[in-house]
């Protein structure tokens, strides 16, 4: 059975196809001469073959490709910012993270792209280095993609990299946009649970006392519950209880653990691994990520801060 997909990512596939998205792909290649490519995460585009890691070079030239992609993802999911890198032939390539509600979902990934000339120099010192790879005999396709890329001068790569950063934040705020407008409650069964659920907040509420303010035995309940929100009831609680962590963890002088028991999770390592699957990181490394969004928010708990100082290196 597939499992379903966090609607982050669904999001980000939505995005990547609209028309408007895919205006804006075509109208950075045509002002910087430089191939640009939206993918999903790797964990999920490596499992589709979306990323494109065949090699320029033949042989297993490939390998090492998605080699240096995944180093170059992890570094940029890491430090939140745009990676460039080298792929094997020694080309640039800048790599742009996308969060969308705090997970990681997909990239902007600009390249190949020249930013010196293939003199005799550079071409024996990149023949050797792909000897060394076990790609050795390769001057003449080394020499065939470099005459075929386009060369930017380092100010000019600085000026791709900063549209790179735009466009990644339009994404991550239209993605936003996206999940808000289709996640919102359709249901007049949705509305009475929430209204009910609103006003038991203050204690924990059993599954027979939501169904008992519908109408409903606890099992047609759940099977209804599925039926008209795609998901189960359960799943629905841990997303809400989520949302409600989201808005504490904002405030920095909260501690993690706080915020675990002041959402509804009973247990911390539950919170922890609720949280990562649901936005791809943990709850330290998402603070960090909107510390990032607001450089301005201060933090003046010692204990708080020396939390965000540890996530993402772990």
């Amino acid at each position: 059975m597939k499992q379903l997909e966090p609607p982050e990512i669904d999001a980000w596939r939505k995005l990547a196809a609209s028309p408007t998205v895919r205006e804006q792909q075509v109208a950075f290649t045509c002002a910087t001469g430089v191939p640009l490519t939206l993918s999903p995460a790797s964990a999920h585009a490596l499992a589709e073959g979306t990323f494109c890691v065949k090699g320029c070079l033949g042989g297993h030239s490939g390998e090492a490709c998605r080699h240096k992609l995944l180093l170059a993802e992890k570094r940029a999911v890491t430090g939140l910012a745009p990676v460039q890198y080298s792929c094997p032939s020694g080309l640039v390539k800048i790599l742009v993270p996308v969060f969308i509600a705090g997970r990681h979902a997909g990239i902007l990934l600009a390249g190949p792209m020249a930013l010196h000339t293939l003199d005799a120099a550079r071409l024996e010192q990149l023949t050797r280095r792909l000897d060394k790879a076990g790609l050795g005999g390769r001057a003449e396709q080394l020499q065939t993609t470099w005459r075929y890329t386009p060369q930017l001068s380092p100010a000019k790569c600085q000026a791709a990299e900063t549209l790179l950063r735009m466009f990644g934040k339009y994404l991550e705020e239209t993605g936003k946009q996206y999940l808000q407008e289709h996640t919102a409650p359709s249901s007049p069964l949705l509305k009475k649970i929430e209204a009910f659920l609103a006003g038991c907040q203050d204690g924990p509420v059993s599954l027979k006392q939501v169904a008992a303010s519908v109408n409903l035995s606890p099992c047609h309940f759940c099977a209804v519950f599925k039926k008209q929100t795609g998901v189960t009831f359960s799943r629905y609680r841990v997303r809400q209880r989520l949302a409600k962590a989201c808005e504490l963890l904002a405030d920095p002088e909260r501690r993690v653990s706080d915020v675990a028991f002041e959402s509804g999770f009973e247990s911390i390592p539950y919170f922890n691994r609720a949280f990562r699957w649901q936005f791809g990181c943990s709850p330290t490394e998402y603070r960090r990520r909107l510390a990032r969004h607001n450089p301005g928010q201060e933090n003046r708990n010692p204990g708080v801060a020396q939390n965000r100082r540890v996530g993402f290196n772990n």
